[in-house]
């Protein structure tokens, strides 16, 4: 069964539709058996469950739930809508806007060597300080450089 009705007969039976729909809910269901029945079914719940002794929970039942409920793990539309707040968007956009400036800034300028640019140029700058005291002391491979890195280990102690 699938009426347009179906889906306004909780409201109709909660007393919840405006005056016309209600009119035509009410046409409806004289005409309607499969309506009529899930009508009948409906009513009968909220009878059955009208009858039911009211429930309170104990507070331990009620910290069990929440406890629980704080378990549960965070869908990725809610943590989405966490960093979109504007509390934390707006100081986050500065930041990035900030960092994209600076990085400009610091970057190489149009006149700066196309040097510059290549990666193994700039890590050979960074380790200058080493090559440097690879020629110096005349060694010939790197793995004399871990003997001189560890000649700490060798002087004598008065």
């Amino acid at each position: 069964m699938s009426c347009g009705f179906e889906e306004d007969l909780t409201a109709y039976l909660d007393g919840e539709l405006p005056p016309a729909r209600r009119g035509e809910v009410e046409a409806h269901l004289g005409t309607c058996a499969g309506c009529r029945a899930t009508h009948a079914l409906l009513r009968n719940a909220v009878a059955r469950l009208a009858e039911l002794p009211a429930y309170e929970p104990s507070p331990a039942t009620r910290r069990a739930v929440l406890a629980k409920l704080d378990a549960l793990p965070v869908p990725w539309w809610q943590r989405l809508k966490v960093l979109l707040r504007p509390a934390v968007l707006v100081p986050s956009v500065g930041l990035a806007a900030a960092l994209g400036v600076a990085l400009l800034m610091a970057g190489p300028g149009p006149e700066a060597p196309d040097e510059l640019a290549d990666p193994a140029v700039m890590e050979l700058a960074a380790n200058l300080e080493v090559a440097e005291d690879f020629e110096v002391l005349g060694l010939d491979s790197a793995e004399d450089l871990e003997v001189v890195a560890n000649l700490h280990e060798l002087e004598v102690t008065p």
